[in-house]
């Protein structure tokens, strides 16, 4: 299935999705110019909206696209690595399930029917998008914090809170978990007096602190990605606007509150009136925005991922946006009515596989709570990424989104199939 997926994407370029310009561009910019910048290099310094652009992309994908090659030439190398990592992580998991479960031919069909009927997984594996990248990450996040949780040795915190850093270098979702695991090393270093923890666990805050500093030097504005003032926006506080006044309210307030923005003096003042602004709107309608970012929560689980598909297949983008975008809009029928029957029916299947597999997830999790102490603890950690990703996330909810901690979904719903033994850690923990 991956080299199905690899070969097309190459042969027909189906790897160029729209956020993928940014990332090859940053990664051009940082070769020919030495500066991060997701637009094509300007003759002047930039003013006003186009400085977003020094920080719309953190520097960790970028640097894998010019480190493999892919910021001016076809990504071949890139997408043939993104897909080897999108085999192990999954490999990881499946041998994980089957160390314990010893499955018959008939569950190995079930696990392959699992993995099939999440189409996000291979289709990103084969664009220039830093999903699979992050998924690599969390991964080893996972099972580093396994280790230490098995182990209690400080190296393994010290590794746990290395590829968090790489993390929150690749997508800002995971900057603010800086803050939580500074807290939890402070907690866990006065309970065991192990002060040692207290400082790795402040190694990430440390990171996002001098990446801040580093983007206030190149455009006046402490901050660490502008990405999040532009969601807050254009989909937090524009969708508020949306569901309270409707989609002509919504373009006019965006407008206006842009007008408003760009014609202060500074990059700092720009972004602190969409704060201002888009928080004014969230804070008077908190009920509806509270409805809007439970339903972007739930679309991060059972999302079939009508776009991913599309941009995959080269067909055409659909009109008024993606199908969460329209239910908000009143027009989820006419959107659904609009599809190809083929589509529209494969869609259909994927969209029970999601309900299956949280449905699979959930009785997983019981099964773990009655298993040995690591997977009683594990099954915790892996609930905490995917609620954390999902939460942050919000009404941005897409399948995209779960792609970098689907494999922890996935391990669940492998736990909930029926006729398995109680997992129990393998003698002697090695592979526990």
């Amino acid at each position: 299935m991956h080299l199905l997926a690899l070969g097309w994407a190459l042969v027909l370029d189906r790897w160029n999705f729209p956020d993928s310009g940014r990332y090859r561009q940053a990664a051009a910019n940082v070769q020919l110019h030495g500066e991060l910048y997701a637009r094509p290099w300007p003759m002047q310094a930039p003013q006003g909206q186009a400085v977003q652009e020094f920080t719309i992309r953190p520097p960790g994908y970028p640097l894998v696209v010019l480190g493999l090659g892919a910021a001016f030439a076809k990504p071949v190398l890139l997408l043939a690595v993104q897909s080897v990592l999108s085999l192990f992580d999954i490999g990881l998991v499946l041998a994980w399930w089957a160390r314990w479960a010893r499955p018959t031919v008939k569950l190995w069909l079930l696990a392959l029917g699992m993995i099939a009927t999440f189409p996000a997984q291979l289709i990103y594996a084969g664009a220039v998008m830093s999903e699979t990248v992050l998924q690599g990450m969390v991964m080893a996040m996972v099972v580093t914090c396994l280790l230490y949780i098995r182990e209690k040795k400080a190296r393994y915190a010290g590794w746990f809170v290395g590829f968090l850093s790489l993390a929150l270098l690749i997508k800002p979702v995971f900057y603010p978990l800086a803050l939580v695991v500074a807290g939890a090393g402070l907690l866990v270093a006065g309970w065991g007096r192990r002060f040692a923890l207290a400082v790795i666990g402040l190694v990430p805050v440390l990171v996002v602190g001098v990446y801040m500093g580093w983007n206030e030097h190149r455009t006046g504005y402490f901050h660490f990605s502008s990405i999040t003032d532009i969601n807050l926006l254009h989909y937090n506080a524009a969708g508020v606007v949306r569901q309270t006044a409707g989609a002509v309210a919504e373009d006019a307030w965006v407008a206006n509150v842009l007008q408003e923005a760009n014609a202060t003096g500074s990059f700092k003042a720009r972004q602190r009136v969409i704060q201002a602004r888009a928080t004014q709107v969230i804070a008077a309608h908190p009920v509806v925005y509270a409805r809007q970012h439970l339903q972007g929560m739930t679309a991060f689980f059972l999302d079939p991922g009508r776009f991913d598909i599309s941009e995959f297949l080269g067909l055409t983008p659909p009109a008024g946006g993606g199908l969460l975008a329209q239910v908000r809009a009143g027009g989820a029928l006419r959107a659904v009515g609009s599809l190809p029957l083929a589509l529209l029916g494969w869609l259909g299947v994927v969209f029970a596989a999601n309900v299956g597999r949280l449905w699979l997830a959930w009785r997983g999790f019981q099964r773990l709570g009655r298993a040995a102490a690591l997977w009683r603890y594990g099954r915790w950690v892996a609930v905490g990424f995917l609620l954390y990703v999902a939460g942050l996330t919000g009404p941005l909810g897409a399948s995209r989104f779960l792609v970098p901690v689907w494999p922890l979904l996935l391990a669940l719903a492998l736990a909930g199939l029926p006729e398995q033994a109680t997992p129990e850690p393998a003698a002697g923990g090695a592979n526990g």
